[in-house]
């Protein structure tokens, strides 16, 4: 067993979806860095093996799971290891974008946005879920968008995946409170990563770093008080 995952050493845990580049490998710096242990999920083997290494100089224990999260093995394979390792932390993170007239998007587009954005969240919640409700204690943030509240131009299916899980955050608090669950819905603008390269004034675009942090400091534990949703915008335009 490593020690850093033992009961004597409590270290508390995080599980982050698509954390091999972008938003998701900046949370697990700034995660580790913080002295998190880390279950990591990505798609690209070499991308996630090498956010495992990065991580190991924080002296952290880090589990990774390669695969597509719409597989129904995924899931339960992640659910597995967070209660094996008694998660703190879920970061729904995992996501996809596009931009494309309503009429050019094909019936697969609609399918492969909002059964990512939206389904798969949903889905690795319900799982995760009991392990925190049996402690009584334990945090949900689900990575949303300004795009989860406004309409975009030609975001149709985005804007529908993002609505939807603004929904079902929004919805889970109930359940959440009960439980001393909290949940933390963050809608972000437009962020420099990968998945935005190609939008105009991408140069201009939040630093995944600068959301990382801001995310680690609303982990914190408040006595009078809990941050339910928050908004996060660009500076410059």
């Amino acid at each position: 067993m490593d020690y850093r995952f033992s009961k004597k050493i409590r270290m508390k845990t995080a599980l982050i979806t698509g954390s091999s580049r972008g938003l998701g490998r900046a949370l697990a710096t700034v995660f580790a860095s913080n002295k998190y242990n880390l279950i990591l999920h990505g798609r690209d083997s070499v991308l996630l093996e090498k956010v495992r290494t990065d991580v190991f100089k924080y002296d952290v224990a880090c589990e990774i799971v390669k695969g597509d999260l719409r597989a129904e093995d995924t899931i339960s394979k992640l659910a597995a290891i967070a209660k094996e390792k008694d998660i703190d932390i879920l970061i729904n993170n995992a996501g996809v974008y596009m931009k494309r007239p309503f009429l050019d998007m094909a019936s697969s587009d609609f399918r492969e946005i909002i059964d990512i954005n939206l389904i798969v969240p949903i889905l690795l919640t319900h799982k995760i879920f009991p392990i925190l409700q049996e402690k009584r204690s334990g945090l949900i943030i689900n990575i949303n968008s300004i795009a989860g509240k406004v309409g975009g131009d030609g975001e149709t299916a985005y804007c529908a995946s993002k609505h939807g899980l603004r929904g079902f955050a929004n919805a889970l608090q109930f359940d959440a409170t009960r439980s001393n669950v909290r949940v933390i819905n963050i809608n972000l603008g437009a962020m420099k990563t990968d998945m935005s390269k190609g939008r105009e004034g991408w140069s201009k675009f939040i630093h995944p770093m600068d959301v990382a942090n801001k995310i680690f400091e609303l982990c914190g534990e408040y006595p009078s008080m809990w941050v339910n949703e928050i908004d996060i915008n660009r500076r410059i335009y």
